[in-house]
């Protein structure tokens, strides 16, 4: 197993020589054989590695896990961070499943383990098997090309030096090298249906084909290559059709029907910051709007619409532009939510990362002794002028904003980020040159905006 590790990382590029990778280990076999792959890899591969460990709020036996993360931790002499977190509560609170929940305090976790570490790499314990799992579960839920690629090797910051092993070579591999583990009881209620794919219907399917996990894992993998293919045509495609923030329905109708939905829905992923939420019906009452060529609209998830006017097609709220919204402190460390401009800003004080850059867009690093607190956020106002990080002149926030092609109706309430100096961050766009963190800070102020 090792050596297959070894061959995954240098064949397909996942981690370079140098790099500090963030470990992501829950105790059970899979992460624990990752982790000492990793660590007798280390030196060959010159990594450098930290351990993360979160405790999701879920069980009551969590105390075993993280007695097995401590141990190794102890054993190979590498840093831990360690965080607790209530994801039922979450779940309550957002109304979501407890899947989800985990899955968001988890990704949360991580990012802010990998800046306070220092990591440029995220490494997550995905195995072979989980990806025929993903790929059965996505299939029986009627997933596109999107969806069947499954789990793929690396999805920046994210990499699966595991993803050519099965469940039990990583089993196999903890007995053999003495590497303890901790099974999570939760993993055997069929209840969830990523447990019931697992214990009833793979060995079913093996039945059948008792290379049944290869096979699968193998049709991830093409699917992936697939919409790798299709999501690169399909941006040229948007390129030739769009006006602006507008869609030219002549250039999309002389399109064929299947190019017409993915572009369709590329465009719809990118109005609404992400596919939460978005079917396929919703393409489809586009595309018969589209095809009739009579001024009509279609309701979207969270709040917005796409409008047929004359010949183009508009995405956007519902509202006949944002309404703008009345300015709001932002507390550090705390979080705003705003519903009139559909996000939600958090501000902290954290160590300063290994790299200033921010992994995101919608996340931004400011030089705390530049700013004069308290932040407010507060829409765009007329004369709204910054210097933009890296320029030497100023520019103007409206300006700004059509250059970074945010929709025509969203520009007048698009939230600022403002101290008492003036405007620090136009969100996911950029910050102003006065706020840029100096090479001797040794704590940055982080922004980060999610869309509701």
């Amino acid at each position: 197993m090792l050596e297959k590790v070894k061959k995954t990382i240098t064949n397909r590029k996942l981690i370079r020589p140098g790099e500090h990778v963030l470990v992501a280990v829950s105790g059970g076999a899979d992460s624990m054989a990752l982790l000492y792959a990793l660590y007798w890899l280390k030196k060959e591969l010159s990594l450098r590695l930290t351990i993360a460990h979160l405790d999701h709020g879920i069980r009551a036996d969590t105390a075993e896990d993280l007695k097995v993360v401590r141990y190794a931790a102890e054993d190979l002499g590498l840093p831990l961070i360690y965080e607790r977190a209530d994801a039922p509560k979450l779940a309550r609170r957002e109304r979501k499943n407890l899947e989800e929940a985990a899955r968001i305090v988890r990704q949360g976790f991580l990012t802010r383990a990998a800046e306070e570490a220092g990591a440029q790499k995220i490494a997550l314990g995905h195995t072979r098997t989980d990806l025929a799992e993903t790929v059965l579960m996505h299939l029986l839920r009627g997933a596109g090309p999107g969806g069947l690629k499954g789990l793929t090797y690396s999805s920046p910051p994210y990499v699966r030096p595991l993803l050519a092993c099965s469940r039990e070579e990583t089993r196999a591999f903890c007995r053999k090298h003495a590497i303890p583990f901790h099974d999570d009881p939760t993993n055997q209620d069929t209840r969830y249906l990523r447990n019931a794919i697992r214990l009833e219907l793979l060995p079913q399917l093996s039945r059948y084909n008792p290379r049944a996990e290869e096979a699968l894992a193998r049709a991830g993998e093409l699917w992936a290559e697939a919409e790798e293919a299709l999501d690169w045509a399909t941006r040229r495609v948007l390129e030739e059709i769009k006006d602006g923030d507008r869609i030219d329905l002549g250039r999309l109708r002389a399109l064929p029907r299947a190019v017409q939905a993915l572009a369709l829905r590329r465009a719809l992923i990118a109005a609404l910051g992400g596919a939460r939420g978005l079917e396929r019906v919703h393409v489809e009452d586009i595309l018969k709007l589209v095809a009739k060529g009579n001024p009509g609209e279609v309701a979207l998830p969270r709040g917005f619409l796409a409008q047929v006017e004359q010949d183009k097609l508009l995405i956007g709220r519902k509202e006949d532009g944002r309404s703008p919204f009345e300015p709001v402190e932002l507390p550090l460390p705390g979080e705003v939510e705003l519903p009139e401009a559909g996000f939600r800003l958090r501000a902290e004080l954290i160590p300063r990362p290994e790299s200033i850059v921010p992994p995101l867009r919608f996340v931004a690093y400011l030089d705390p002794r530049k700013v004069a607190l308290p932040f407010t956020v507060r829409p765009r106002r007329p004369g709204d002028k910054i210097q933009p990080l890296g320029l030497s002149g100023h520019k103007k926030v409206k300006d700004l904003l059509m250059e970074a092609r945010i929709p025509r109706r969203e520009r007048d309430s698009w939230p600022l980020v403002c101290d008492q100096k003036g405007v620090a961050w136009v969100v996911g766009v950029r910050i102003a040159e006065g706020y840029k963190v100096e090479p001797d800070a040794k704590e940055v102020v982080r922004l980060e905006a999610e869309r509701l």
